[in-house]
Order: C-alpha cells, then sequence, then structure tokens
C-alpha cells in the first residue's frame, strides 16, 4: 500500500520511515484476523502531519472536542484508497514522553489505531469495542518493537 505523504507541519523529520512502518502495519494486521481485511489491500492511504493549531480546528469541526489530538482517520473519498489519518506530531510528542518512548515508536503506535478505525474499529462504542481494538493495537506493536 503506498502512503501519500502530506506534510502541513514544521517538524516532521521522520518522513523516510512512515512508509517502512505502514508496510509493517498493514503486513501484520493482514496475518492477524481483523475485520474488513479486504480493505487492507486497498492501494494507498493518506497520512497528512499537522501542527496543533490545525489539529484542534478539525478535531473541533469533526469531533466537537476544542483541543488537539494525536490522530483523526477519515473514510476514503477515493476509490482504491483506505482513507486518510491526520497526525498531530506536537501531540505524538507529548504523548511519547509521557510514556518514556520515542517518538517514532509514538507514531507507530498511532499508525496502528489510525489503521483499525478505518477497518471498522470504534473504542468509543462499548467497553467491549475498547477492549477488542488495544488488544488488538498493543499486540501489533509489541510485535512490531520486539
Amino acid at each position: 500500500m503506498e502512503a501519500l505523504v502530506v506534510n502541513q507541519s514544521k517538524n516532521l523529520t521522520h518522513a523516510k520511515k512512515i512508509q517502512k512502518h505502514l508496510d509493517a502495519v498493514i503486513r501484520g494486521l493482514s496475518k492477524t484476523k481483523v475485520r474488513n481485511q479486504k480493505l487492507l489491500k486497498s492501494k494507498g492511504i493518506t497520512l497528512v502531519f499537522l501542527d496543533s493549531a490545525q489539529m484542534k480546528k478539525i478535531n473541533k469541526q469533526f469531533r466537537g472536542k476544542n483541543k488537539p489530538t494525536d490522530v483523526l482517520s477519515f473514510a476514503p473519498v477515493e476509490p482504491g484508497s483506505l482513507g486518510e489519518l491526520l497526525f498531530c506530531l506536537d501531540v505524538l510528542k507529548k504523548q511519547a514522553k509521557e510514556q518514556g518512548h520515542s517518538l517514532e515508536n509514538e507514531f507507530l503506535y498511532m499508525l496502528i489505531h489510525g489503521v483499525l478505525h478505518l477497518l471498522g474499529y470504534d473504542h468509543e462504542l462499548s467497553a467491549k469495542e475498547e477492549k477488542l481494538m488495544f488488544r488488538i493495537q498493543d499486540e501489533l506493536f509489541e510485535t512490531l518493537t520486539a
């Protein structure tokens, strides 16, 4: 799957590793029984990197939350696309520090999270759905960072 990277943030420094991480996530999820697995054969995905002000505006517009968030997912508008993920590097940096790991690992974790949303998982629907989504996310993250 091809990653179209749109950088609207001044802080993107790991651009070369983005495709590598996406390939690993898609490969890992393909080996797992996830819903809508056929979507993993999509031709592309758009990954957008934003600053806090941009993400805050979009999060308010689409989710009614007046703060920046780590990742937002949007269904595809073009045939053959998995969809679009928007990342806020400022939030990812803060979370990486809080979690005690690198920005690269935080991006990987949230990339898995975003792709799961695009596959139809939603941790805000129920406690059962949250448990399932985070189990898949955590297991794949552990596998990819071992």
